[in-house]
Protein backbone atom coordinates (compact mmCIF):
# COMPACT_ATOMS: atom_id res chain seq x y z
CA UNK A 1 0.00 0.00 0.00
CA UNK A 2 2.69 2.69 0.72
CA UNK A 3 4.58 1.47 -2.35
CA UNK A 4 1.24 2.30 -3.85
CA UNK A 5 1.12 5.51 -2.58
CA UNK A 6 4.57 6.66 -3.88
CA UNK A 7 3.55 5.32 -7.60
CA UNK A 8 0.52 7.58 -7.21
CA UNK A 9 2.65 10.57 -6.15
CA UNK A 10 5.33 10.00 -8.45
CA UNK A 11 3.14 9.34 -11.59
CA UNK A 12 -0.17 10.48 -12.69
CA UNK A 13 -1.55 7.55 -15.35
CA UNK A 14 -3.78 5.79 -12.50
CA UNK A 15 -5.40 9.14 -11.15
CA UNK A 16 -8.75 8.55 -13.21
CA UNK A 17 -8.82 5.24 -11.62
CA UNK A 18 -8.23 5.75 -8.08
CA UNK A 19 -10.27 8.95 -7.96
CA UNK A 20 -13.27 6.98 -9.50
CA UNK A 21 -12.49 4.35 -7.12
CA UNK A 22 -12.44 6.09 -3.51
CA UNK A 23 -14.86 9.37 -4.55
CA UNK A 24 -17.62 7.21 -2.86
CA UNK A 25 -15.62 7.43 0.58
CA UNK A 26 -12.91 10.12 -0.04
CA UNK A 27 -14.92 12.61 -1.73
CA UNK A 28 -12.06 13.60 -3.83
CA UNK A 29 -11.27 15.67 -6.46
CA UNK A 30 -7.34 14.94 -6.59
CA UNK A 31 -5.26 12.05 -5.79
CA UNK A 32 -3.98 13.92 -2.28
CA UNK A 33 -6.12 11.98 -0.35
CA UNK A 34 -5.59 8.94 -1.87
CA UNK A 35 -2.08 8.94 -1.09
CA UNK A 36 -2.71 9.95 2.25
CA UNK A 37 -5.15 7.04 2.43
CA UNK A 38 -2.48 3.85 1.17
CA UNK A 39 0.06 5.35 3.21
CA UNK A 40 -1.34 5.50 6.83
CA UNK A 41 -3.26 2.44 6.01
CA UNK A 42 -0.49 0.50 4.88
CA UNK A 43 1.44 1.69 8.09
CA UNK A 44 -0.91 1.07 10.32
CA UNK A 45 -1.11 -2.91 9.06
CA UNK A 46 2.65 -2.40 9.49
CA UNK A 47 2.79 -1.11 12.63
CA UNK A 48 0.05 -2.24 14.70
CA UNK A 49 1.83 -5.77 15.86
CA UNK A 50 4.69 -3.73 17.83
CA UNK A 51 1.75 -1.63 19.71
CA UNK A 52 -0.22 -5.39 20.89
CA UNK A 53 0.31 -5.98 24.57
CA UNK A 54 2.88 -8.48 24.09
CA UNK A 55 4.84 -6.01 21.28
CA UNK A 56 8.00 -4.27 22.06
CA UNK A 57 6.02 -0.73 22.05
CA UNK A 58 2.65 -1.96 23.76
CA UNK A 59 4.71 -3.42 26.68
CA UNK A 60 6.55 -0.48 27.23
CA UNK A 61 3.54 1.80 27.25
CA UNK A 62 0.89 -0.25 29.33
CA UNK A 63 3.64 -0.47 31.67
CA UNK A 64 4.67 3.31 32.13
CA UNK A 65 2.29 3.65 34.98
CA UNK A 66 -1.82 2.66 35.44
CA UNK A 67 -3.25 5.44 33.51
CA UNK A 68 -1.79 4.30 30.37
CA UNK A 69 -2.82 0.55 31.06
CA UNK A 70 -4.19 -1.40 28.13
CA UNK A 71 -7.80 -1.70 28.00
CA UNK A 72 -10.14 -3.17 25.73
CA UNK A 73 -12.03 0.34 24.99
CA UNK A 74 -9.95 3.08 26.52
CA UNK A 75 -7.66 4.01 23.96
CA UNK A 76 -10.61 3.60 21.27
CA UNK A 77 -12.62 6.18 23.27
CA UNK A 78 -9.35 8.49 23.87
CA UNK A 79 -9.13 8.17 19.75
CA UNK A 80 -12.78 9.37 19.52
CA UNK A 81 -13.10 12.03 21.90
CA UNK A 82 -9.87 13.91 20.33
CA UNK A 83 -11.03 13.26 16.60
CA UNK A 84 -14.30 14.98 17.59
CA UNK A 85 -12.51 17.81 18.95
CA UNK A 86 -9.87 18.36 16.62
CA UNK A 87 -13.38 18.76 14.45
CA UNK A 88 -15.02 21.24 16.49
CA UNK A 89 -11.29 22.96 16.53
CA UNK A 90 -11.48 23.27 12.81
CA UNK A 91 -14.03 24.85 13.09
CA UNK A 92 -13.84 27.16 15.52
CA UNK A 93 -10.70 28.45 13.32
CA UNK A 94 -13.42 28.55 10.20
CA UNK A 95 -15.60 30.97 12.57
CA UNK A 96 -12.85 33.17 13.74
CA UNK A 97 -11.24 33.88 10.66
CA UNK A 98 -14.55 35.45 9.38
CA UNK A 99 -15.11 37.24 12.32
CA UNK A 100 -11.73 38.93 11.98
CA UNK A 101 -12.47 39.39 8.33
CA UNK A 102 -15.71 41.35 9.21
CA UNK A 103 -17.64 38.51 6.37
CA UNK A 104 -20.63 36.40 7.38
CA UNK A 105 -19.90 32.79 8.79
CA UNK A 106 -21.84 30.93 6.62
CA UNK A 107 -19.61 31.82 3.23
CA UNK A 108 -17.00 30.07 1.07
CA UNK A 109 -13.47 31.51 1.60
CA UNK A 110 -10.62 31.64 -1.47
CA UNK A 111 -7.53 32.68 -0.52
CA UNK A 112 -4.73 33.05 -3.03
CA UNK A 113 -0.79 33.17 -3.00
CA UNK A 114 1.37 33.77 -5.90
CA UNK A 115 1.19 30.85 -7.16
CA UNK A 116 -2.41 29.29 -6.33
CA UNK A 117 -5.46 29.27 -4.44
CA UNK A 118 -7.07 27.07 -1.56
CA UNK A 119 -10.55 26.90 -0.61
CA UNK A 120 -12.31 26.56 3.08
CA UNK A 121 -15.80 26.74 4.41
CA UNK A 122 -17.36 25.62 7.79
CA UNK A 123 -19.24 22.77 5.73
CA UNK A 124 -16.01 21.84 3.86
CA UNK A 125 -12.63 22.47 5.60
CA UNK A 126 -8.90 22.72 4.75
CA UNK A 127 -7.64 24.66 7.27
CA UNK A 128 -5.44 21.81 9.28
CA UNK A 129 -5.18 20.86 5.58
CA UNK A 130 -2.89 24.04 4.98
CA UNK A 131 -0.63 23.31 8.35
CA UNK A 132 0.42 20.02 5.96
CA UNK A 133 0.87 21.81 2.92
CA UNK A 134 3.19 24.34 4.28
CA UNK A 135 5.47 21.53 5.97
CA UNK A 136 5.70 19.80 3.12
CA UNK A 137 6.51 22.98 1.02
CA UNK A 138 9.25 23.94 3.56
CA UNK A 139 11.25 20.98 3.16
CA UNK A 140 11.64 21.46 -0.44
CA UNK A 141 9.21 18.51 -1.14
CA UNK A 142 7.75 18.47 -4.60
CA UNK A 143 3.76 18.74 -4.90
CA UNK A 144 2.37 17.49 -7.45
CA UNK A 145 0.00 19.78 -9.37
CA UNK A 146 -2.76 17.40 -9.20
CA UNK A 147 -2.66 18.20 -5.01
CA UNK A 148 -4.13 21.15 -3.58
CA UNK A 149 -1.83 21.09 -0.34
CA UNK A 150 -4.52 24.10 1.03
CA UNK A 151 -0.71 26.32 1.87
CA UNK A 152 -2.25 29.81 0.48
CA UNK A 153 -4.62 29.75 3.65
CA UNK A 154 -1.70 29.29 6.15
CA UNK A 155 -1.96 33.29 6.37
CA UNK A 156 -5.26 32.63 8.25
CA UNK A 157 -4.65 29.71 9.67
CA UNK A 158 -1.82 29.87 12.43
CA UNK A 159 -1.10 29.54 14.83
CA UNK A 160 -4.68 27.95 16.13
CA UNK A 161 -4.32 25.41 13.19
CA UNK A 162 -0.95 23.87 14.53
CA UNK A 163 -2.81 22.47 17.03
CA UNK A 164 -3.12 19.52 14.64
CA UNK A 165 0.68 18.75 15.01
CA UNK A 166 -0.41 17.46 18.33
CA UNK A 167 -3.54 15.88 17.41
CA UNK A 168 -2.83 14.33 14.39
CA UNK A 169 -0.10 12.15 16.11
CA UNK A 170 -2.13 11.49 19.03
CA UNK A 171 -5.15 10.15 17.17
CA UNK A 172 -2.80 7.94 15.27
CA UNK A 173 -0.87 6.29 17.84
CA UNK A 174 -4.41 5.90 19.83
CA UNK A 175 -6.00 4.58 17.57
CA UNK A 176 -3.31 2.35 16.18
CA UNK A 177 -3.35 0.77 20.00
CA UNK A 178 -7.10 -0.21 19.81
CA UNK A 179 -6.73 -1.49 16.39
CA UNK A 180 -4.12 -4.13 18.32
CA UNK A 181 -6.28 -4.44 21.64
CA UNK A 182 -9.43 -5.92 18.88
CA UNK A 183 -9.39 -10.02 19.29
CA UNK A 184 -11.08 -10.07 15.68
CA UNK A 185 -8.88 -9.76 12.94
CA UNK A 186 -12.17 -7.98 10.78
CA UNK A 187 -12.87 -5.33 13.33
CA UNK A 188 -9.20 -4.98 13.15
CA UNK A 189 -9.35 -3.83 9.30
CA UNK A 190 -12.41 -2.03 9.58
CA UNK A 191 -10.98 -0.30 12.67
CA UNK A 192 -7.49 0.37 10.22
CA UNK A 193 -9.95 1.92 7.67
CA UNK A 194 -12.14 4.04 9.63
CA UNK A 195 -9.37 6.08 11.26
CA UNK A 196 -7.60 6.27 8.03
CA UNK A 197 -10.88 8.07 6.78
CA UNK A 198 -11.27 9.66 10.14
CA UNK A 199 -7.58 11.08 9.62
CA UNK A 200 -7.79 12.00 6.44
CA UNK A 201 -11.36 14.01 7.35
CA UNK A 202 -9.21 16.53 9.41
CA UNK A 203 -6.77 17.34 6.80
CA UNK A 204 -9.56 17.76 4.00
CA UNK A 205 -13.37 18.43 4.97
CA UNK A 206 -13.65 18.76 8.39
CA UNK A 207 -16.60 17.21 10.23
CA UNK A 208 -19.17 17.45 7.58
CA UNK A 209 -17.17 15.80 5.19
CA UNK A 210 -17.59 12.59 3.62
CA UNK A 211 -14.40 10.68 4.85
CA UNK A 212 -15.51 12.40 8.51
CA UNK A 213 -18.70 10.80 8.31
CA UNK A 214 -17.80 7.12 7.37
CA UNK A 215 -15.12 7.20 9.17
CA UNK A 216 -16.82 8.32 12.44
CA UNK A 217 -20.03 5.74 12.08
CA UNK A 218 -17.07 3.16 11.89
CA UNK A 219 -15.33 4.35 14.94
CA UNK A 220 -18.73 4.62 16.75
CA UNK A 221 -19.86 1.47 15.47
CA UNK A 222 -16.82 -0.72 16.74
CA UNK A 223 -16.74 1.04 20.05
CA UNK A 224 -20.52 0.56 21.09
CA UNK A 225 -20.45 -3.08 19.43
CA UNK A 226 -20.78 -5.75 22.13
CA UNK A 227 -20.75 -9.30 22.40
CA UNK A 228 -22.93 -11.31 21.09
CA UNK A 229 -23.94 -8.16 18.39
CA UNK A 230 -27.23 -6.96 18.47
CA UNK A 231 -28.53 -4.63 15.92
CA UNK A 232 -29.96 -2.31 19.18
CA UNK A 233 -25.72 -1.62 19.93
CA UNK A 234 -25.46 0.66 16.47
CA UNK A 235 -28.48 2.97 17.73
CA UNK A 236 -26.71 5.57 19.59
CA UNK A 237 -23.88 5.62 16.63
CA UNK A 238 -26.38 6.05 14.04
CA UNK A 239 -28.36 8.54 16.11
CA UNK A 240 -25.25 11.01 16.51
CA UNK A 241 -24.17 10.26 12.28
CA UNK A 242 -27.62 11.33 11.94
CA UNK A 243 -27.15 13.88 13.36
CA UNK A 244 -24.35 15.13 11.77
CA UNK A 245 -26.35 14.89 8.66
CA UNK A 246 -29.00 16.55 9.51
CA UNK A 247 -26.85 19.39 10.75
CA UNK A 248 -24.82 19.94 7.39
CA UNK A 249 -28.15 20.01 5.87
CA UNK A 250 -29.34 22.58 7.99
CA UNK A 251 -26.31 24.77 7.89
CA UNK A 252 -26.57 24.73 4.08
CA UNK A 253 -29.90 25.73 4.52
CA UNK A 254 -29.05 28.50 6.74
CA UNK A 255 -26.76 29.90 4.74
CA UNK A 256 -28.54 30.34 1.60
CA UNK A 257 -29.75 32.89 -0.22
CA UNK A 258 -31.54 32.64 -3.35
CA UNK A 259 -32.01 36.29 -4.22
CA UNK A 260 -28.07 37.34 -4.50
CA UNK A 261 -24.46 36.14 -4.44
CA UNK A 262 -22.74 38.34 -2.50
CA UNK A 263 -19.08 38.55 -3.14
CA UNK A 264 -16.50 39.80 -0.67
CA UNK A 265 -13.52 40.63 -1.85
CA UNK A 266 -10.36 41.05 0.31
CA UNK A 267 -7.58 43.57 -0.22
CA UNK A 268 -9.38 44.18 -3.93
CA UNK A 269 -6.86 46.29 -6.71
CA UNK A 270 -8.36 48.81 -8.26
CA UNK A 271 -8.38 47.29 -11.81
CA UNK A 272 -10.56 44.65 -11.17
CA UNK A 273 -13.28 44.09 -14.15
CA UNK A 274 -16.97 41.83 -13.46
CA UNK A 275 -18.19 42.84 -16.55
CA UNK A 276 -20.12 39.80 -17.70
CA UNK A 277 -21.40 38.90 -14.17
CA UNK A 278 -24.23 41.17 -14.29
CA UNK A 279 -23.33 43.29 -11.11
CA UNK A 280 -26.46 44.58 -8.84
CA UNK A 281 -24.66 46.54 -6.43
CA UNK A 282 -20.73 47.56 -5.46
CA UNK A 283 -20.13 48.50 -1.66
CA UNK A 284 -16.71 49.41 -0.85
CA UNK A 285 -15.67 49.62 2.92
CA UNK A 286 -11.90 50.14 3.97
CA UNK A 287 -9.59 46.86 3.18
CA UNK A 288 -12.73 45.18 1.07
CA UNK A 289 -15.46 45.68 -1.64
CA UNK A 290 -18.94 43.70 -1.36
CA UNK A 291 -20.70 42.69 -4.91
CA UNK A 292 -23.78 41.29 -5.51
CA UNK A 293 -24.42 39.59 -8.23
CA UNK A 294 -27.71 37.72 -8.86
CA UNK A 295 -28.78 33.66 -7.23
CA UNK A 296 -29.35 32.01 -9.80
CA UNK A 297 -26.01 30.83 -10.71
CA UNK A 298 -24.69 27.91 -9.58
CA UNK A 299 -22.63 28.16 -6.59
CA UNK A 300 -20.03 25.62 -8.02
CA UNK A 301 -19.43 27.25 -11.49
CA UNK A 302 -19.44 31.39 -10.19
CA UNK A 303 -16.74 30.12 -7.87
CA UNK A 304 -14.73 28.87 -10.36
CA UNK A 305 -15.24 31.67 -12.35
CA UNK A 306 -14.65 34.21 -10.02
CA UNK A 307 -11.66 31.61 -8.65
CA UNK A 308 -10.29 32.56 -12.44
CA UNK A 309 -11.69 36.34 -12.39
CA UNK A 310 -10.29 37.74 -8.93
CA UNK A 311 -6.55 35.56 -9.22
CA UNK A 312 -4.17 38.52 -9.15
CA UNK A 313 -6.39 40.95 -7.95
CA UNK A 314 -7.06 40.45 -4.34
CA UNK A 315 -5.83 38.20 -1.51
CA UNK A 316 -9.08 36.40 -1.41
CA UNK A 317 -12.55 36.47 -1.11
CA UNK A 318 -15.93 35.01 0.02
CA UNK A 319 -18.88 33.85 -1.56
CA UNK A 320 -22.00 33.52 -0.22
CA UNK A 321 -23.91 29.90 -0.52
CA UNK A 322 -27.81 28.81 -2.01
CA UNK A 323 -27.75 25.12 -1.53
CA UNK A 324 -30.98 25.15 -3.97
CA UNK A 325 -28.57 26.36 -7.16
CA UNK A 326 -28.10 22.60 -7.19
CA UNK A 327 -30.97 20.97 -7.52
Amino acid sequence: MILFAVILALTNFLDKIILDITYPFLEGSSQGKSIILFTVLGSLFILYPLFNLDGIIGKRISSLNNLLKYDNKKYLKFTIITIFFTYIFGLLIEVLIRIKLGVPILTTFIAYNSNSYSSSAVAHSHVFKSVLGFIIQSLGIHINTGVNAGVPLIPYTIPLALIVLVTWPLIYIGGIIAISNQERDLYKVILAFVLTLSLIGILDGGLFSTPAIIGLAGLLGIYFVKKPFSPRNLLKPSVIIIFLIILRFSLGLLGTNTEFHEITIINPADNIDLQGYNVLSVQKEQNKTIVKVPGNTNDKVLLTALTKTLKGKCSGFFLSWNILSYV
